[in-house]
């Protein structure tokens, strides 16, 4: 078997924040927060679609930059 819970959680972690990475930037929050609130978007939503991970940590990043 290839890869354990641990690694598939470290990719999920490694692909949200890229795709998050320019409108974190753009919001000007740092590298650290955005990979809180990715690790909790994820915990909270386990069996989502990152679509559905995304349009929620977007809005908490709203959130952090205010």
């Amino acid at each position: 078997m290839s890869g354990t819970p641990d690694d598939a959680h470290g990719v999920v972690v490694a692909r949200l924040m890229l795709r998050l990475f320019g409108f974190a930037q753009g919001l000007g929050v740092d590298e650290a927060t955005v990979q809180h609130i990715v690790e909790r978007v994820i915990a909270e939503m386990p069996m989502c679609p990152d679509e559905e991970r995304l349009v929620r940590a977007r809005n908490w990043l709203l959130i952090a930059a205010a």
